[in-house]
Parts: structure tokens; sequence; C-alpha cells
């Protein structure tokens, strides 16, 4: 299932506001190639043993996908988290690879976790003296320094049904 890129509302940004500056009204637009990352975590027990699964399209192309990673011992929103870096990572690695620009690339992040696309968006900025919170906002930091890196980025929430019939879990 191909994400619907006008739903995409890119933004860039950090946890902690520090982004780049916008480009000026003024400049040319670019034509982007978009990257779409699909990803899910989850946990044996919660928390239990994690695990994650993620795919990477580029122009509506899969170049790399991986199932049932193991991720340790936390919970599930983590496992999520840890499913998102493990893609951007490799991503990222695959582009430098073939000498791709990432800022000459347009990223969609789908998720079926509102804590993460929340987090990600910054609408979730409570920081919890919880071990596993200050884990996720240390997860969530690394993600959005990654996914900084591109021309645009976007992070959408589609239903859990999506990731059954992609990953089947």
């Amino acid at each position: 299932m191909r994400t619907d890129e006008s739903k995409c509302e890119y933004q860039t940004m950090s946890l902690f506001g520090d982004g780049p500056a916008p480009e000026p009204e003024s400049a040319p637009v670019k034509t982007m190639r978009l990257v779409e990352i699909f990803f899910d975590g989850g946990c044996l027990g919660n928390p239990g043993q994690k695990y994650g699964s993620f795919q990477v399209k580029l122009a509506d192309r899969e170049i790399l996908r991986r199932s049932r990673a193991d991720f340790g011992f936390g919970t599930n929103n983590e496992a999520e988290f840890n499913a998102l870096k493990l893609a951007l990572d490799e991503a990222v690695g695959w582009f430098q690879a073939q000498a791709i620009d990432l800022k000459s690339l347009s990223l969609c992040v789908a998720t079926d976790s509102t804590i993460v696309r929340n987090r990600l968006v910054v609408k979730n900025v409570v920081f919890k003296k919880y071990p596993s919170s200050r884990r996720m906002f240390v997860l969530a930091d690394e993600c959005l320094g990654i996914m900084n890196r591109f021309g645009k980025y976007a992070v959408v929430w589609q239903g859990r049904e999506n990731n059954v019939k992609r990953f089947g879990h």
C-alpha cells in the first residue's frame, strides 16, 4: 500500500527545536524522490523480548526489508523506535553506498503507533522520570537527527492492519 503523499505534512524539527531554518520562499522548487519507511515493533510480554520489522521503498520500489530483528528486553514502544532507527540507519547506509545525497530525497515515515508519531512531531513532550520514557526520548531524538538529514520528511499514522498485512505481526 503506497502512502498518499498528499497526506504528508513535511516538517523539519527535533525534540529540542534546533532544526535548520526553512528555505526562503524564493528558493527554486526541487523535484525530490520519495523514500517511504514502513516499520513495526513489538514485544513478547510488555516489557519483554523486543522485535521489529521494516520495509524501505524508493520511488515505490522496495530497496530494503528486514523481518523480525531482535532488540533485547524492553517495552513495545521502545521496539517501535528500535525498528524505525534500524530502518533509518540501513537506509542511510544504502543511499551513501549508491552516492545518493539525502537532501535530494523526501522521506515519509508511516507508523501505526500514535506515541511514536506524537513524539516525532513533538506533540508529546512530557518527559517522565521513568527509565522507559527516557529511553524512548533518546531513541526519538536519534531518529529525528537522521530524518533531519533528508531534504524534507513527514510522519504519518496508518492503521494497524497495514502493518499486519506487510509484516505479519
